[in-house]
């Protein structure tokens, strides 16, 4: 006989990841925007932006410009500083450094409260540098960089390339090249390949914009992608109008377009897609192993009992629902020995070093071994557990139903001899 206990203790989740774009730096969307209707030099207006759901600690905030829109003349730019960041929202600051006309700054913004995403900001840099080096608080899950710019101020003919990002395991180094800038802002995420798609920076020259088509990685099936704009070239014949685009048609693509008569000389841009599901990915918090006890004991002691039959030839599944409100769940298996059986187990876990162990049957001393996996859950929406049962395995598998259906095993057990 084999049982599946599935524990299941109901505390509020963790709140990990949000996102939200503000257009409210833009004359269109908002009529009595200081920045356009004044010609004061540095000029500035604030906006409070409030999080859907409280954090439980101050999260990490992330920017990513869609859209510049200024007047060509020179001196020029623009900056964006983040302050006040808490568990309930965040206060941006924009400077229009021009005295010419502002006609928009719209960006997308994304909190994270999570280890295996640091954020390191460097805003609004004073006669800037070719070359900064940041060291961050070492994760061995952290394995991709990113960066972006937020701010520049020129007083002529100007450009700003990224020509370099490197990580290693205690620091990272971001190098420019520069022309003509006063002032420069960026902020560089770190975080794990799981997480987030980086695609490959590219210079376009072309005048009506360009755009690159994003390549998912076997296992991606969540589509949340964006254009990264990492810099620019300008002479000031035409002003600075450009925004980035992302198309889910037959394939996805991710660009930045000039419009209306605009021309920059080139623009440097990649592309990043973040995987959301990932963020609600359950944890591996334990195993434990039993091989002596008092079988009637141990299931009267929890909520649920599954009791799956099958035949030699079977695969048996059965889909359990995880609502919201659970934080933790239990799997616990029992196996009853026939005779020297060797089991091996797997786990998943968002670790580099996942357990993985075998255990030997004897019926001689022992007549069944009990195995319990604890999960612990991060949930913003409905997750389901699928446990699937044949003759020598059984599998537990999270699910989560976004706009495309995302799995990620938790456990599996088979007999290996």
């Amino acid at each position: 006989m084999f049982f599946i206990l599935l524990h299941i203790t109901s505390i509020v989740a963790v709140h990990k990841f949000e996102q939200g774009f503000v257009n409210h730096f833009n004359y269109v969307q908002n009529p009595t925007l200081i920045l356009f209707l004044s010609s004061t030099q540095f000029r500035q207006e604030e906006i409070y932006i409030p999080f859907q759901k409280q954090f439980t600690q101050v999260p990490n905030v992330y920017l990513n410009v869609e859209t510049l829109d200024f007047e060509y003349i020179f001196p020029q730019g623009y900056s964006l500083d983040l302050h006040s960041v808490s568990t309930n929202g965040f206060k941006v600051k924009i400077v229009c450094e021009s005295t010419h006309i502002f006609y928009a700054v719209n960006f997308n913004w994304f909190a994270f409260n999570d280890e295996r995403v640091q954020i390191i900001n460097n805003f609004m840099i004073t006669n800037p540098q070719n070359q900064y080096t940041h060291f961050y608080q070492k994760n061995y899950q952290i394995n991709v960089a990113l960066s972006n710019f937020v701010s520049y101020y020129a007083l002529s003919s100007q450009y700003n390339y990224q020509t370099g990002l490197i990580l290693t395991s205690e620091s990272v180094t971001i190098n420019f090249q520069f022309q003509g800038i006063q002032q420069f802002g960026y902020q560089i995420l770190l975080s794990s390949s799981d997480i987030f798609l980086i695609g490959p920076t590219i210079i376009s020259i072309e005048p009506k914009g360009s755009n690159q088509v994003v390549n998912f990685p076997t296992g991606w099936t969540i589509q949340n992608c964006f254009a990264n704009l990492l810099g620019f070239k300008h002479d000031g014949s035409e002003n600075v109008r450009f925004f980035t685009n992302i198309t889910y048609s037959s394939q996805v693509t991710a660009g930045i377009y000039p419009w209306s008569t605009t021309y920059v000389q080139s623009i440097q841009y990649n592309h990043y897609c973040i995987n959301n599901a990932f963020f609600e990915l359950a944890k591996f918090n334990g195993l434990m192993q039993s091989r002596f006890f008092d079988p009637n004991n141990e299931i009267d002691s929890h909520i649920e009992i599954k009791e799956i039959s099958y035949s030699q030839n079977q695969i048996i599944s059965e889909e359990i629902v995880i609502t919201q409100t659970i934080e933790s769940i239990s799997i616990i298996f029992y196996w009853q020995c026939i005779d020297q059986e060797l089991l091996k187990i797997q786990l998943f876990c968002l670790e580099q070093c996942c357990p993985q162990t075998n255990i030997k049957c004897d019926i001689k001393k022992i007549h069944t071994v009990r195995l319990q996996a604890k999960f612990l859950l991060n949930q913003n929406s409905q997750n389901y557990v699928k446990i699937s049962k044949t003759s020598v395995s059984l599998s537990a598998t999270q699910v989560i139903k976004l706009s495309n259906q995302y799995e990620k095993l938790l456990f599996k057990l088979e007999k290996v001899a």
